[in-house]
C-alpha cells in the first residue's frame, strides 16, 4: 500500500506538467517515473505481439506407421502468435517463460490406433489414447488431451508416437494440436 501511494504521490508531482514544459522537461520527468517505477519492482513488457503467445497447428495430411516415437508435424498453421510453433520440427518453443495450456485432439479410422503423448525437452508428460480397433468398421474415434506445463523461454513442447502406436492418424483438420500462455 505504501508503494502505491509513494508512485501515486511521485506521478502527481512530476506528472503535472505545466504549460510552460518543454519537451526536454517532459522526457526528463517520463524517465524519472520509469526509474522509480522500476526500483519499486514494475516490470516493463513488451508491447510487439501485446504479450500474447497462441498457435492453432491442424494435421491436413494422414499419417501411416509413423516410427517409435516420432514427432508428429502437424502440417498446417493457422494461429502462431509469438512464432512458437516451427511447422517443420512440428515442435513449440517457449518465446517467454510462464504456464502454458497445450491441446491435441487425434482421430482414427475403425481398425486402426494413433497413440501419442505429449512431451517437454523430451520427458514425457502426459499421454492419449486412440484406438479405434474396437470399433465396426466404417465408424472413428477421436480422442482429445489438455495439460499445463510451466515452461523456461527456449524449452520445447510437442506430440509424437507413443512407442510403436503410430499406425494412423486422420488428417483434414481434425487432428491438431494448440496451445496458448496462461
Amino acid at each position: 500500500m505504501y508503494r502505491v501511494f509513494l508512485l501515486s504521490l511521485f506521478v502527481a508531482v512530476q506528472f503535472t506538467a505545466a504549460l510552460s514544459d518543454t519537451p526536454h522537461q517532459i522526457v526528463t520527468k517520463y524517465k524519472n517515473y520509469h526509474t522509480i517505477c522500476n526500483g519499486l519492482g514494475y516490470k516493463e513488457k513488451s508491447c510487439a505481439n501485446n504479450g500474447v503467445v497462441a498457435f492453432q497447428a491442424l494435421l491436413q495430411n494422414d499419417i501411416s506407421d509413423l516410427g517409435t516415437y516420432q514427432t508428429v508435424k502437424f502440417d498446417t498453421v493457422k494461429l502462431n502468435e509469438g512464432s512458437g510453433y516451427d511447422v517443420k520440427t512440428g515442435k513449440f518453443t517457449a518465446p517467454e517463460d510462464g504456464v502454458y495450456s497445450f491441446s491435441w485432439n487425434v482421430l482414427v479410422y475403425s481398425g486402426k490406433e494413433f497413440h501419442t503423448e505429449i512431451v517437454k525437452n523430451g520427458n514425457v508428460v502426459a499421454k492419449n489414447y486412440a484406438d479405434g480397433r474396437i470399433l465396426k468398421s466404417g465408424y472413428h474415434l477421436t480422442s482429445s488431451s489438455t495439460v499445463n506445463i510451466k515452461m523456461k523461454k527456449r524449452e520445447q513442447v510437442w506430440i509424437r508416437s507413443h512407442n510403436k502406436h503410430g499406425r494412423y492418424i486422420h488428417g483434414s483438420s481434425w487432428s491438431y494440436f494448440s496451445g496458448f500462455k496462461l
